[in-house]
């Protein structure tokens, strides 16, 4: 990460240079948000004091990530450290919406979904509102599942295939077909 200090108006070279290196020391506070291998980052202090004001405008650039904080106060080492806390804070969200997004939209495997599943057991307090219909223990040929369709109100009945003794599935699309799922 490349990190630029700037002082403005700072009259005593002695002070100038403490204050570069507290702004340096408080850049590894915000190092530790940015990962700066992936990306090139630059993060950029502009330190300016004029009369009774001392000010500390901090920006960061990583890749996509971008935040800028200016704070105005009495004395420059405040003033550093309330920009470093605003600064983080905003680095903190953005990362917990990328972090958000990427757990809404992540690719689940089938694995995932199987252990993530509701429990089937009707004795827990949480699955009241499950209903368990249990299936026929008979295999049904293609032809009956098809007819057991035809005469209940469900959109799909699942099944034992009565010729190769897989769990089947056949239901009714949006165009009125059937169709058979086989494993």
């Amino acid at each position: 990460m490349k990190v630029t200090v700037t002082t403005r108006h700072i009259n005593n070279a002695q002070d100038s240079e403490q204050i570069k290196s507290y702004a340096l020391k408080k850049s590894k506070r915000i190092e530790r948000y940015v990962k700066a291998e992936k990306d090139p980052s630059e993060l950029r202090f502009v330190l300016s004091s004029e009369k009774f004001r001392d000010t500390a405008e901090i920006s960061i650039t990583c890749g996509n990530i971008k935040a800028a904080s200016s704070v105005e106060t009495n004395d420059m080492h405040t003033a550093i450290d309330n920009a470093v806390d605003t600064i983080v804070k905003q680095l903190k969200k953005q990362t917990e919406k990328k972090i958000k997004e990427k757990r809404r939209t992540g690719a689940r495997t089938k694995e995932d979904i199987v252990e993530t599943g509701l429990p089937l057991s009707t004795e827990s307090s949480e699955s009241e509102d499950i209903q368990v219909h249990q299936l026929p223990s008979k295999p049904m040929s293609v032809e009956e599942a098809s007819l057991q369709l035809k005469v209940s109100d469900a959109n799909f009945v699942a099944f034992r295939n009565s010729e190769n003794d897989l769990m089947n599935v056949i239901y009714l699309s949006r165009r009125g077909q059937k169709i058979l799922i086989e494993p």
